[in-house]
């Protein structure tokens, strides 16, 4: 082997030697370094697509990673974090998988309560809350919402297009527009009449002779005065004819004293029954009565 063909080689290894060396000092910087920290967990269900090395956010700061993912078969992983000893976990904290960029990377979101009192400990298992959706779901979501609107896009041409829809719409619009037109020369016509009458009101209105009008007025004048006259004099009959009774009720006159002595009452009664029976004897008997001789 040359000189030159050596050299490249030794290159070469250097090379490959440096670049395992700083992809592994950067894992090991991510897990920690020196600062092994402490061990807490998190169960998730099937498919969070979580695995060894992911990052471990605390309220949006880095405080460890995911040191083993154990697949359980109820049907949920058993996630063990490896977090940072300097940092602690609030109590009520909760843990969610959300999106680490868009090509598909996890990561843990530990979203702490405000207020709370106290810590967690080291080997506590983390509840979990509510995780936003991966970039697959929202893939399959937009997948699903783009199906959708083609039905819906293939129904409206079927609709529409096939089924002679436009041509409807378009009949429509144009039975509108001569709608609008009839209304149109109807509501002008109207308002011609209108104007007509106005102006023949008006003209009528300027043709009364005011002299008619004075005179119907005199003339109305005139019949207030006769009903006040006939007023007055129903007003005075009233009275003499209230005065009349006045004097009936307390047994004035003739009549008075007829209406309110009971005995006199009893002999005027009695008296026209025996000239009741007379007359009704001399109908029967008129002989017994009138004696008439003709010489």
């Amino acid at each position: 082997m040359t000189s030159k063909r050596r050299d490249e080689v030794l290159v070469g290894l250097l090379l490959l030697t440096a670049i395992v060396i700083g992809l592994g000092g950067t894992i090991w910087i991510a897990r920690g370094g020196l600062s092994k920290g402490y061990s807490m967990y998190a169960r998730f269900p099937w498919g969070a697509g979580l695995k060894q090395g992911q990052p471990v956010l605390l309220a949006g700061v880095q405080v460890g990673f995911v040191d083993e993912v154990k697949l359980i078969p109820d049907g949920t992983i058993t996630v063990r974090l490896q977090v940072q000893k300097e940092h602690q976990v609030p109590a009520g904290t909760t843990a969610s998988v959300k999106a680490n960029g868009i090509f598909g990377d996890q990561l843990i979101a530990l979203q702490p309560v405000r207020g709370a009192q106290g810590y967690m400990s080291a080997g506590d298992t983390i509840p979990v809350g509510a995780g936003s959706p991966t970039t697959d779901q929202l893939l399959t979501k937009g997948d699903s919402i783009a199906a959708n609107v083609q039905a819906l896009t293939d129904e409206a041409r079927a609709q529409f297009v096939a089924d002679g829809g436009v041509k409807d719409i378009r009949r429509t619009v144009a039975d509108l527009t001569k709608l609008v037109a009839q209304l149109s020369s109807v509501a002008a016509a109207q308002s011609a009449q209108l104007t007509k009458t106005q102006e023949q009101l008006r003209r009528t209105l300027s043709s009364i002779d005011s002299v008619k009008v004075d005179s119907s007025v005199k003339n109305v004048q005139a019949m207030t005065a006769s009903f006040e006259q006939l007023s007055r004099e129903l007003r005075e009959t009233n009275t003499k004819v209230q005065g009349v009774v006045d004097k009936v009720s307390n047994g004035e006159g003739t009549a008075g004293k007829l209406m309110n002595d009971p005995k006199l009452y009893a002999r005027m009664d009695s008296l026209l029954a025996h000239i009741d029976a007379l007359v009704l004897d001399i109908n029967k008997n008129p002989r017994k009565y009138i004696n008439l001789k003709i010489f």
